[in-house]
């Protein structure tokens, strides 16, 4: 049981562990969390008529299109049957954030999360399907500890009080990400609509789709790869570990037992080893229960290039795999050009999340508008 809690504390990582800085106060504290007993023993395109609109603004022209899109995304998609969807959005968000700054990781998370499995359709909100297969969030790779959920409720409902049955739960998550960032530091970011919600939710299809913190390098560049993401992209989309924190029972076996040698993990700096013990509890130990999060880098709710400067120049990375990167000689340089240049991350961060908000999405005819984004329609 122990091996498994292990296993199962280490799958929450890789752009899983995402939270609310411990010195917030509030590590795990969002309203109405989803919970489901099986973790229990964890503590840790509506509008047709906008397709005929002349010339819209699309997304990266070299974007890999899904074969049986009929439409594609646009700028200003809710302009005639919602217009002020995007304010709305912008609005909520900004209100969220106000009391719960960890809402910016987690939002860029739940996207991700989304994205990486099935495509960009929200399935990663469902809490059933007709089925009655266990979905998306009951796997171990997410769990109790995916945060963001209940958020995208609360914006959804100011949607449907605006505008009811028209703006799908893919764009209001899309939207809400999109604009995280930009209370994130970064440049306001395009809003692309005309997502629809997908039918299908299932915990099977979430293995192999996201990363493990104990992946090789290959593994993750495969990966990336076949979700259509060079080396280049695959370091920029780590660059989320820019904000949030992880708890430290996922990483302390780098401090404190590393591959059971009794020993730490040689690729972190001496210094940040101390660091990191003066905070975490050996994980062998009763004291490790009450081990806190920590943030993964200093500035756990600002998008920019320290976890890459930390990298490089402290050797400080929680996770292992963020580490390696700066190790490989496949994607060592981009990390380096990373943490040399401030203005480079931001700038790369929000066009690689805007390639990646467009994965697999259903448009047109295909996939339903939730009103309520835990369950579907149809």
């Amino acid at each position: 049981m122990a091996r498994t809690s292990f296993i199962a504390m280490m799958i929450f990582a890789y752009l899983n562990l995402i939270t609310i800085p411990s010195y917030y106060a509030q590590p795990y504290l969002f309203p109405r969390p989803f919970l489901n007993p099986i973790f229990s023993g964890y503590r840790v395109f509506y509008d047709d008529a906008n397709h005929h609109q002349p010339q819209p603004k699309i997304g990266n022209k070299n974007q890999k299109k899904n074969p049986k899109n009929t439409q594609k995304l646009v700028e200003g998609f809710y302009k005639n049957t919602c217009p002020n969807a995007e304010q709305i959005v912008a609005n909520q968000v900004a209100e969220i954030v106000k009391t719960n700054p960890g809402a910016i990781a987690a939002l860029i998370r739940l996207q991700f999360h989304d994205c990486f499995v099935g495509g960009c359709d929200a399935s990663i909100l469902l809490d059933s399907v007709a089925s009655g297969d266990r979905v998306e969030k009951m796997s171990l790779a997410n769990g109790q500890l995916l945060k963001g959920a209940d958020l995208i409720d609360d914006i959804k409902s100011k949607l449907e009080e605006e505008c009811p049955g028209i703006v799908s739960c893919a764009d209001t998550l899309a939207f809400a990400a999109a604009e995280s960032m930009t209370l994130g530091g970064l440049p306001p970011q395009p809003k692309l609509g005309g997502r629809k919600d997908g039918l299908s939710s299932l915990a099977t299809n979430v293995e192999g789709n996201l990363p493990f913190p104990n992946w090789s390098m290959d593994q993750m560049l495969d990966l990336f790869k076949k979700k259509g993401f060079n080396a280049e992209d695959m370091v920029v989309l780590n660059g989320a570990h820019s904000v949030g924190s992880a708890h430290c029972n996922v990483f302390s076996n780098r401090l404190f037992d590393f591959r059971n040698t009794g020993a730490s993990d040689p690729t972190l700096g001496l210094g940040v080893v101390d660091e990191l013990k003066k905070i975490c509890r050996d994980p062998r130990t009763v004291e490790a229960r009450e081990n806190p999060s920590v943030s993964f880098d200093e500035t756990p709710t600002v998008l920019d290039n320290l976890l890459f400067k930390n990298i490089v120049e402290k050797k400080r990375a929680l996770l292992a795999t963020d580490q390696a990167m700066a190790d490989d000689k496949r994607t060592a340089m981009f990390v380096r050009r990373l943490a040399e240049d401030p203005n480079l991350f931001p700038m790369k961060f929000g066009e690689v999340m805007s390639r990646m908000s467009s994965l697999g999405v259903l448009t047109g005819n295909q996939g339903e508008v939730r009103t309520t984004c835990r369950s579907t329609i149809l």
